[in-house]
Formats: structure tokens, sequence, C-alpha cells
């Protein structure tokens, strides 16, 4: 039987101190991680959630117009934020349903019927830490925030957990659900994800959150991926990071290097490191499906994707394009990937350069699938008339190329390879150490 919902007790929750924003409070301890990672940190003991255990990490889950239904199962408690004055607390275990208003955030409990409104934060938390909180139907350990964006007529959902519970809906939906066998891999998963999330959050202390849970930093997918072997990976592995001059790295790592991974530089606008060069993988990710591949566009197709992506980026070919007559690889990194293709009108030259070719040559099935790597070569059939047919990929790897090889970290598993072997292959002259 619910609840019917009541205020909470009279004790308010306490404010954070000056000059600390109520999300990405993880900025102290992060800059405490980031520049002396080699020695033992010292977590805040004053937080926003004094429930959730430190280190934590804000994660943004998504941004909408929809409502939002928030449940439990358990004894929950919600925070109602007025853009003035202290927020007021009510316990419940009925389901709660958040929506946006021309006024705001509002509150409501089904079906007694609306609780608040004229909100512009609203927090639950749950009154036990097994217990988990419900998102329209799937499941997040921490605390679920849903803040108004008044700019953009939208609510922003986050999720603040403690960083050791975030790798738990992170590893399995990065490297998937592996066995005994692969275990090492595993933690070497676990090691580069956290370094990862430590090192981002580090970054974005602007930002009323420390990352995404989408492949614009890692994958986050709450309870319902957690696994039990890797929980085990990640609790044995807990506290680890990899670091370079005492330095935490920015860890990043692809689905399939191809046999050799890349320099960030080569890839991205980004200054060189020391950690992430082009290291040969031999046949560690060979056994993949995804090792090799081939791609085939129609001429129409090829256009349409082609066009698409130059509008996106603001070069409007539409006005200029003509007809596609040709593509050239002009130049390749020196792991082999294409560096720079040149795409060939009778009206233009449009060059592409680096990670930006694999969303311009999206893949012919429809999808909004980019291609799989840079690393590939190209065969063009002509008609009779030399216009262009078809044109053909076959290529190698899947992803960026940079950093930790996932299917070959997975083969250095099998092989026999401890985690550290894995990591220290993958990142050039890192150290593992425990932070906390």
């Amino acid at each position: 039987m619910q609840s019917k919902i009541t205020p909470g007790s009279p004790v308010r929750v306490m404010h954070l101190a000056s000059g600390i924003k109520p999300l990405g409070f993880t900025l102290v301890l992060l800059t405490a991680l980031l520049f002396s990672c080699a020695e033992k940190p010292v977590f805040r003991k004053e937080t926003h959630y004094p429930r959730i255990k430190q280190p934590a990490v804000t994660v943004k889950l998504l941004e909408t117009d929809n409502s939002l239904k928030i449940s439990s199962g358990n004894s929950f408690e919600v925070r109602c934020y007025p853009p003035e004055g202290k927020p007021s607390v009510y316990y419940t275990t009925a389901e709660m349903e958040v929506e946006l208003t021309a006024d705001g955030l509002a509150v409501n409990q089904k079906p007694q019927g609306m609780m608040e409104t004229d909100l512009c934060r609203v927090a639950f938390l749950s009154q036990a830490e097994k217990n988990c909180l419900y998102l329209n139907g799937k499941p997040y350990r921490g605390v679920l925030e849903i803040t108004l964006k008044p700019e953009a007529k939208s609510l922003l959902v986050c999720n603040v957990v403690n960083l050791e519970d975030y790798l738990k809906g992170v590893v399995p939906a990065e490297i998937g659900k592996l066995g005994q066998a692969e275990f090492e891999a595993l933690k070497a998963q676990a090691i580069a994800s956290r370094t990862y999330a430590l090192f981002r959050a580090s970054q974005n202390g602007d930002r009323e959150y420390d990352l995404e849970a989408t492949v614009s930093d890692q994958t986050y997918s709450g309870v319902e991926v957690e696994d039990l072997l890797v929980n085990r990976a990640i609790q044995l592995t807990r506290g680890k990071v990899l670091t370079y001059n005492d330095k935490l790295i920015c860890s990043y790592y692809s689905t399939n290097c191809g046999g050799k991974t890349e320099y960030i530089e080569q890839v991205w606008d980004k200054p060189k490191e020391p950690y992430l060069i082009s290291i040969d993988d031999g046949a560690f990710c060979a056994w993949s499906k995804n090792y090799n591949w081939e791609e085939r566009w129609t001429k129409e197709m090829l256009e349409k994707n082609l066009i698409r992506f130059l509008d996106s980026i603001q070069i409007f070919p539409d006005k200029l394009w003509g007809n596609l007559q040709d593509l050239k690889i002009k130049e390749r990194s020196p792991s082999g990937r294409v560096e720079w293709l040149e795409v060939i009108t009778d009206k233009d030259t449009y060059p592409l350069r680096a990670d930006k070719i694999r969303w311009a040559l999206k893949k012919s099935n429809g999808s909004s699938s980019i291609l799989p790597s840079t690393w590939f070569d190209l065969e063009i059939e002509k008609n009779g008339d030399n216009s262009i047919k078809q044109v053909i990929a076959r290529g190698r790897g899947n992803g960026h190329g940079v950093g930790m090889c996932q299917t070959g970290a997975i083969g250095m598993a099998r092989a026999g390879y401890s985690f550290k072997d894995i990591l220290t292959h993958y990142y050039a002259g890192v150290k593992i150490i425990k932070c906390y």
C-alpha cells in the first residue's frame, strides 16, 4: 500500500558552502586527485548528499522536455527547491512525476495530485544505500537530480553516484560481460574507465555535470547492466588509476585498433601526449569480427551523406556541390589511417581531415552509424562515361584507435597477460597507483 506523502522533519537540507555549486560538487576532490594523485587524497566530508560515498561523480543522463517518472519500490526522499529559499523535504514510496510547466518544474504524486510547483530543481534520494531509484523504469544507484534549464525550456536529468558504483554501469556497457578467461581485461577496463572519469570530471568544473552517459564520454547504463564478475573486477581494482609524471592521464580507449593504435594528435585537434602514441598491437585484436570490414555506397547514397555532413559544418555544399567525380586519399598517418581525404566535384574540392572522415562517410544502410575507422583503402567503380557507379571502402578496426584497444585487451587476457601488462602495453610509460 502506498503511503500518503508527508512533509519531512523540520530540519532543512543544509546549503553548500558559499561558492560550491549543488551539481559538480566533486571539483575539490578531483582537483586534489589530478594534481597530487601520487599522494593519498583527502576527501571533502562536506557534500550536498552525505549518503553518497566519496569520490562521486555527477553524470548527465538526458535532457528532455517530456515528463519524467521516478519510483523506488522502497521509501525515498524528495527535495523540492524553489528559486529562492530553502528546499522542502518529503518522504514517500509512491511514484512521482516531474513535469515542465511555464512557471518551472512541477512535482506530481500519482494519484493524489500536484505536490509542489514553480521549482528550479528536484532531487530524489533513496533511504537505504542498497535500494535503487527508477527513472522511467530504468534503475540507478545514488541520487537523481532534475534541474530546470529555462534557456532551453528543458529538464536536465543527472545521477550523482559513487565512482565505484558508476563503474558498475560503465564497464559492462563498454567492454561487455566477459568470462573468467577475460577477467584481466575487465580489471584493465575498470582502471581505464575510473581514470577517464576522474580526469574528465576534473576538467569540467564549470559545467553542471562531470560526465555524459553516452559515447561523448563513457557509455553508462546504470544498474540494469551490472554483472557479478564485472563488479568483482571493479572491487579488486578499487581506487587504482593510471598516472604519468604523477598526474592522471586521459585514458582514451576504442573497440578495435586494427592491429595498431594511433597518436592522439593525428585523430583530434589535441596536443601530443607521451602515453597516447602508436603501439603495434600485433594479432591481439585480430580475433574480432570488427577487425576487418567493408562498406559500399552508390554514388547517390555517398553524395547524400557527404552533403549532409558538409552542411552540418556550415559549408553549405548544396549551393556549389555539382556532381561527385572522385575521392582521393592524399595523406595517411604513421599508423596507416587516412589523415586527409579529398572529395572532388565538378564545382569544388572539399578536404576532409582525420576523424571527421568517419562522420562524412557514414554507413550506407541508412542508419546514423559512422564509418568504423579511418584505416581503409578505396576502390571506385565507374560507368562507361567515367561517372561513379559505386565506391567501396575496405578497412580495419573499429573506433578512433587512441589508447587501449578493448578487443586487444581481451586477446591479451586470453593469452595469459595481467591487467598491468595490458595497461602498460597500451599506455606508454604510465604507472598504476592506488589513489584511495
